[in-house]
């Protein structure tokens, strides 16, 4: 019953989203079954289920563990121009392109709704009926609360630390209520949308994870993902540059915004993580690290991947850098394997170079590949 009474809520507070996630699992399922089939051969690949569009590298807040403005965050390190935004035509190119019915997109950045064309994106959802998730820091929700009132398309997971002291300690000072302030204008609308929390785990924050969870429950938001600190060894990281240079003549770099140790309470945080997993919650409350026991290896054995091995990802989503370049994946956007700017997305989604990774994905994973939200997010195993 702990599992059902939040399905049954969900339901019935966003029945059209509720329908949505509904057929992306059967969706997915079928994809599972194609890739066991058929995986990195050269047999003609179905169209993304999921687009992931980075709208900008730019962003409003400098959290320290965020990998690219962060301590140690690799666009700082940089000489490219990371005040570009995603240019409006490749957006247009996607939608004009047209993709299968209930796939959906997830709007990300830097902070995507410091994106210019924010609004007419959220325009283009309700048009062509497309669901989006908005990865956000919350700030400027308000900004677009005209566009998202009667819209039921876009979807926010907006990202916050803990308890407000420590929150603000992570993000700054007032970010806590400027975001929840935001929140509740949203939760104000006619028609609110489906809200969500995501929960970085740190050494600061993390024996207040159940606490935090009562508190957004009691805020009336919809869902929580406790996301725990990604963070990649020395060793890890010479291991990937190696790697791509050798495979794919290229200087890899983006790994760097990971290169970082986490002083965590490893007892205090599998006793917070079984504390959420054993009780009952009205709504879902989700993390990568499906079972509590996998916090020992996840923080001690950075290299070993819990869960399946491979990248099903690579067969389910597109993703597009604020350039309008396609790179496998927008974690380490080091390689790329076309450029929606010139090509059309069938040329790139069924490119040579989009299926020479997967080849090589499929024979070995990447030595950073093993803390990678998608590995948990897109494996048939995910819980």
């Amino acid at each position: 019953m702990a599992r059902i009474a939040p399905l049954i809520r969900h339901a019935r507070k966003h029945p059209r989203y509720f329908a949505h996630l509904a057929l992306k699992k059967l969706q997915f399922a079928a994809r599972y079954s194609w890739i066991k089939a058929h995986g990195a051969s050269d047999r003609q690949r179905p169209d993304p289920l999921v687009v992931k569009l980075m709208l900008n590298w730019r962003c409003n807040l400098r959290c320290p563990m965020c990998m690219l403005w962060g301590d140690v965050g690799w666009v700082k390190d940089v000489k490219e121009n990371h005040d570009s935004d995603l240019p409006w035509e490749v957006v247009d190119k996607v939608f004009a392109r047209g993709l299968p019915r209930n796939a959906s997109f997830i709007l990300s950045g830097g902070e995507p709704l410091m994106y210019p064309h924010f609004g007419r994106l959220m325009g283009e959802l309700k048009r062509h009926r497309h669901f989006a998730v908005t990865c956000t820091n919350g700030l400027l929700l308000e900004d677009y609360k005209d566009e998202i009132d009667g819209n039921p398309y876009p979807t926010f997971l907006i990202s916050l630390d803990g308890h407000e002291a420590v929150n603000d300690a992570l993000r700054g000072n007032g970010v806590y209520r400027r975001v929840m302030a935001n929140i509740d204008a949203l939760q104000s609308l006619r028609r609110p949308p489906f809200i969500a929390i995501q929960f970085t785990v740190m050494p600061e924050n993390v024996s207040s994870i159940t606490s935090f969870c009562e508190e957004m429950v009691e805020r009336g938001v919809d869902w929580i993902l406790l996301n725990p600190g990604w963070f990649i060894t020395p060793k890890q990281a010479e291991a990937y540059e190696h790697f791509m240079a050798d495979k794919f003549g290229v200087e890899a770099k983006t790994d760097r915004g990971y290169l970082r140790e986490y002083d965590y309470d490893k007892d205090e945080f599998e006793a917070q993580l079984r504390a959420v997993t054993e009780r009952k919650w009205p709504i879902q409350i989700a993390s990568h690290l499906h079972e509590p026991e996998w916090v020992t290896d996840f923080i001690d054995s950075p290299d070993k991947i819990l869960g399946d091995r491979l990248c099903y990802k690579q067969w389910l989503r597109l993703d597009v850098l604020p350039d309008g370049r396609v790179p496998p994946c927008v974690q380490f956007p080091d390689h790329t394997v076309g450029d929606l700017r010139v090509q059309s997305l069938d040329e790139v989604w069924q490119g040579d170079a989009n299926r020479r990774f997967q080849k090589v994905i499929t024979e070995e994973s990447l030595s950073v590949c093993a803390k990678c939200d998608n590995l948990y997010l897109y494996g048939p195993r995910k819980g």
